[in-house]
């Protein structure tokens, strides 16, 4: 163990409040007071566990220094994905800060800029503590003003909930990492559980407070990250100070942790369930008034080990490292300790995949996130000023264009309309095409009205085409009846006086002086209007009209919603020791706008890429890794890049998905893509080949539902997860999707927790857990047949997927249902198909040894185990045992006789 205290990290003589430790463990976050107001400072852990690092001086030990804060800040908390950095203080204030790609001013504490994202406003006195739920949904604050309040973390400054018991000021908030409650502890010499599907009160646990007196600044408590234990802050036991255990199971209080002289302040546990001489235990730290710190394990009796006199005052926070194997303390004198372990003196921590299976074990849920990612990804978000003033800047120029186009004369626009469309093989200068918008009425000599028509295509081009002069003012012009339908408008000449048609006679001498001259109507109305009839003649038509094209197929309705990226500015992901940042509509040039994307490494100061490209169309959805980068764009196209450390390259050439992605998914080498269009497709990038060709799921979907998760099984078949709870996983060999799970299913709810159960895996994923709360246990004579008719389903789908762990479990655990709540027959049944023929000497065709390369015989050995624990059943299990050792037994006489 090694014990530091690096003189630099202070608040200028200023007491710190609190300490946290960012996920990636890059950087840590200090609260305090600062000079004339409360301070907030992100700091470089690097420089603080390296000695080499601290000494170089283009390393900069203070990231970002932020003092919006008007009064002491008491409590700073990061959020489990490393997004945001939550800050209360004396102010009443709760600010959420996140980092900002914009470059910002120069000066001593910017190496990074970190802007107040939110404000949030609804305690009515000093916040004194916070805390992230496990997937960062909400965030829990507590004041002075006896309340906790439940923010909406995804629609900040939404709340959803306040929290309304204590009597006295609440010091301390912690969440259960399985998300089911949130405990908070107060000066009222109580400790209340709250549950989060309603938020009501869940225990009061007064007992082991009952001597405490509000002597301490915060009452900092935390739940073990196996969530079996919930650690306090101040009690008393005997007289002395102690730092309580409640159990989850009744919440049981009677275990401490004892040895301080003065009251417990502040209490928490590694995030890591360790493992040390063969058994899982958990690492919690505390902190007292009496200066010193204890490091306990639930595997001993003892503490670890206890620094005494670290500070020299009381020690006010205490945060570790997501490696568990660092820890740092601070002290309202100022000062900041660091202790770093090894895993030889703490235990070896489980793996993700261990300690999942570890939660599905004990929970029946796995607490990774939806996308499979880690939650300590640092996911950096953009800059809101930056699209305020690029929103300001494209509403003026618009403004701009809309003035000057209604500026400009109407006669012009009609004028110039005709001639940007006129043909380009024409020579000489294009002719004016004729009115499109009026007719010539006139009347015959017997008084009757004549209309000349006018031709009028029903091409696009000449349906867009600008009307044509207007008439003088003294012609008289005026609409037709249907005014509101049409523009046409007649104009009456009754200078024109046209003969009619009367007799064949008439007709043949109008044709006879057609020979010699014109007809007498044209040349008359050539004279007085000196220009062409209304209406396009048929060689401009020629030109004009286009070649018919076939219509285009429509396309899919989307059923899923595209995710908006970058809207506000840079969106950053992380890819191991390099970070992602995309930048859409990065440049604009004269053939369309690009989005540009950038790989950025970590530690570097100066950020510059180490690799950049740019694509045509914006990003919309993004997955990536220290291995691969990919993205897709709203066109449709897939990008995929192979990453190192000083450049990337293409791993596929750019692909066209069905439909613009919804979501894709990155698991090892394989890359999953969701598009809008419901259809699934999954790639193995190593060998740049498809998996599984595109596959439509969009029967499977309801309104309002989306795609929680998609990946590959072991066997090659799909796997999707809805937002309604339901599990899909595609056969190959049926050709179509098998239910996996579906919590609307009334079979599975009238199970009453018996389908609860799930088989540990190594890829926890594969089972994922519903929302919806279960059902509490029913004793009806439903709900046993219910759940045995689920068991049944599952077995016959796994037998169907060739799942063979999950075949072994959903049997066994059918046939432990049927022990206790079925016939003899059901028995029966699965004990002969596991026994097979036993009076004959070789085991016929019918029968098969093995199921899914699992030895039958092995299976029964363990049914029986299960039969003869309950009495009666002790004939049937003594009839088959005999059978199965007859079985097993080498044959007395070489040939059976």
């Amino acid at each position: 163990m090694k014990l530091l205290k690096p003189s630099w990290v202070n608040h200028d003589d200023k007491p710190i409040f609190s300490v946290d430790i960012h996920p990636t463990g890059k950087y840590f976050a200090t609260g305090g007071q600062g000079g004339y107001s409360g301070r907030v400072v992100v700091w470089n852990l690097n420089s603080v566990l390296c000695e080499s690092v601290e000494l170089d001086p283009n390393v900069p030990k203070i990231i970002c220094q932020m003092d919006n804060h008007l009064a002491c800040v008491n409590s700073v908390r990061w959020s489990n994905g490393g997004k945001y950095l939550a800050s209360g203080g004396d102010d009443k204030l709760i600010m959420v800060w996140g980092i900002s790609m914009a470059p910002g001013a120069p000066g001593k504490h910017k190496a990074e800029t970190w802007r107040c994202l939110s404000t949030l406003r609804g305690h009515a006195g000093d916040v004194l503590d916070l805390a992230w739920s496990p997937l960062d949904k909400w965030l829990a604050s507590c004041s002075v003003d006896n309340t906790i309040i439940i923010w909406n973390a995804e629609k900040f400054p939404e709340m959803v909930s306040v929290l309304n018991g204590h009597t006295g000021l609440v010091k301390g908030v912690t969440w259960d990492p399985v998300g089911k409650y949130l405990a908070s502890q107060s000066d009222d010499k109580t400790l209340r559980l709250w549950k989060t599907t309603d938020w009501a009160q869940e225990a009061l646990i007064t007992k082991p407070f009952y001597e405490c007196g509000g002597t301490t600044h915060v009452l900092r408590l935390s739940w073990s990250p196996d969530g079996q234990y919930v650690l306090s802050a101040h009690a008393m036991n005997r007289g002395g100070p102690t730092a309580r255990v409640v159990e989850r199971d009744g919440w049981r209080c009677d275990k401490d942790f004892v040895g301080h002289r003065k009251a417990v302040t502040c209490a928490r546990f590694n995030s890591n369930i360790f493992v040390r001489e063969g058994k899982k235990c958990c690492c919690a730290a505390v902190g007292s008034r009496d200066r010193a710190l204890s490091i306990w394990q639930t595997s001993l009796k003892r503490p670890l080990v206890v620094i005494h006199d670290l500070f020299s005052d009381s020690v006010l926070d205490i945060s570790w490292s997501s490696d568990g194997l660092s820890l740092l303390a601070c002290s309202s004198d100022g000062t900041v300790a660091c202790l770093q372990f090894t895993n030889k003196e703490i235990g070896t921590p489980l793996t993700l995949e261990e300690k999942n299976a570890f939660y599905e074990k004990i929970y029946g849920k796995v607490l990774a996130n939806e996308s499979g990612g880690d939650l300590s990804s640092n996911l950096l978000v953009e800059c809101p000023e930056i699209l305020l003033a690029r929103e300001k800047q494209e509403a003026k120029k618009e403004a701009a264009a809309a003035a000057k186009e209604d500026s400009t004369p109407k006669s012009e626009k009609s004028q110039s309309a005709p001639l940007a469309r006129s043909s380009p093989a024409s020579p000489g200068p294009p002719r004016p095409l004729r009115p499109l918008d009026r007719q010539i009425e006139t009347r015959t000599s017997d008084g009757k009205r004549r209309i000349t028509p006018v031709f009028i295509p029903h091409s696009q081009l000449d349906a867009n085409e600008s009307l044509g002069s207007q008439p003088g003012g003294s012609e008289n012009c005026f609409s037709t009846s249907s005014q509101s339908k049409s523009r046409i408008r007649v104009e009456v000449r009754d200078d024109i006086v046209i003969h009619p048609n009367v007799s064949n006679h008439s007709m043949s001498a109008l044709q006879n002086n057609s020979r010699t001259s014109d007809n007498g109507l044209d040349s008359r109305l050539r004279k007085r209007t000196a220009s062409s009839l209304p209406g396009p003649r048929t060689d401009e038509l020629l030109h004009k009209r286009p070649c018919p094209s076939p219509a285009p197929a429509p396309a899919a309705a989307p059923l899923l919603p595209a995710p908006a990226l970058g809207v506000a500015g840079p969106v950053v992901r992380a890819a191991g020791p390099l970070r992602l940042q995309v930048v859409n509509k990065a440049c604009n040039t004269h053939f369309g706008t690009l989005s540009r994307l950038q790989l950025i490494p970590n530690n570097s100061a100066s950020n510059d890429p180490v690799w950049e490209t740019y694509l045509g169309s914006p990003v919309c959805c993004i997955a990536c890794d220290a291995r691969w980068a990919c993205v897709s764009c709203a066109d449709g196209t897939l990008h995929a890049w192979r990453v190192s450390r000083s450049h990337a390259a293409r791993a596929l050439p750019p692909l066209a998905l069905p439909a613009a992605a919804a979501r894709l998914t990155l698991c090892g080498d394989t890359l999953a893509a969701v598009t809008v269009t419901a259809e699934l497709a999954i790639w193995d990038l190593a060998a740049a080949a498809c998996l599984v060709r595109p596959l439509c799921f969009r029967s499977l979907l309801t309104p309002g539902a989306t795609v929680t998760n998609c990946s590959l099984l072991e066997d090659g078949n799909p796997l999707i997860s809805l937002s309604n709870g339901k599990t899909y996983i595609y056969s190959q060999k049926l050709c179509a999707w098998v239910v996996w799970t579906n919590t609307c299913d009334p079979v599975w709810r009238a199970s009453a927790g018996v389908a609860a159960t799930r088989p540990p895996r190594a890829a926890p994923l594969l089972y994922p857990r519903p929302r919806t709360a279960r059902p509490a246990p029913s004793r009806s004579a439903y709900s046993a047949e219910a759940a045995r008719s689920w068991l049944e389903a599952q077995v016959a789908s796994c037998l169907h997927l060739r799942l063979s762990k999950d075949y072994r479990h959903w049997l066994t655990a059918l046939f432990a249902h049927l022990v206790h709540h079925g016939s003899e027959e059901q028995l029966r049944t699965i004990l002969d198909d596991m026994l097979g023929p036993s009076h004959c000497t070789s085991a016929p065709s019918c029968w098969q040894a093995t199921v899914l390369g699992i030895n039958k015989h092995d299976m029964l050995e363990e049914m029986l185990s299960q039969l003869v624990q309950q009495l009666r059943w002790q004939r049937l299990y003594s009839e088959y045992a005999e059978q199965l050792g007859a079985v097993r037994a080498p044959a007395a006489l070489p040939n059976g006789h």
